[in-house]
């Protein structure tokens, strides 16, 4: 048996038995992936702040104005904040879903976003466009760079 499908069992018996133990979990994890951000994001700053910023040169260089190509970008690039449309499967479970729900909504988007623009600044701070394009996985070429 993999170590994955352990893990799997493990946390599916763990909501199983207890939810709230398993929220706690859940805000561990949150916590712990922006801590990551958040530290990606201060390593691109001081980057940037020692005067590496040739990456950031000629950004748009090669780039299209087709807005087709444009609104496929976008489109592409929304399912990396796909949490936003959860949000409405969970009013069942909020306590006065009137004022929490947009409350969630107005504090989540603009910081989830804000977070990974800044981590994607960060990358493109250290890392080219072409060693992202090339990488398997960016931010382990990130902490390799």
């Amino acid at each position: 048996m993999t170590i994955h499908r352990l893990i799997a069992g493990a946390l599916s018996f763990l909501n199983g038995y207890n939810v709230k133990a398993t929220i706690k979990l859940q805000n561990v994890f949150m916590f712990c992936k922006i801590a990551a951000l958040v530290g990606v994001i201060l390593i691109g700053v001081v980057w940037m702040s020692l005067g590496n910023m040739d990456n950031f040169k000629n950004s748009f260089e090669g780039t299209t104005t087709n807005p087709g190509k444009i609104a496929k970008a976008f489109y592409s690039g929304i399912f990396s904040y796909s949490g936003w449309n959860y949000l409405n499967f969970m009013t069942e479970e909020l306590k006065n879903p009137f004022v929490n729900l947009p409350r969630a909504i107005y504090i989540s988007l603009p910081l989830v976003t804000g977070i990974y623009v800044l981590a994607n600044m960060a990358y493109l701070s250290v890392l080219s466009p072409d060693a992202m394009v090339s990488s398997d996985a960016i931010a382990v070429t990130f902490g390799n760079a």
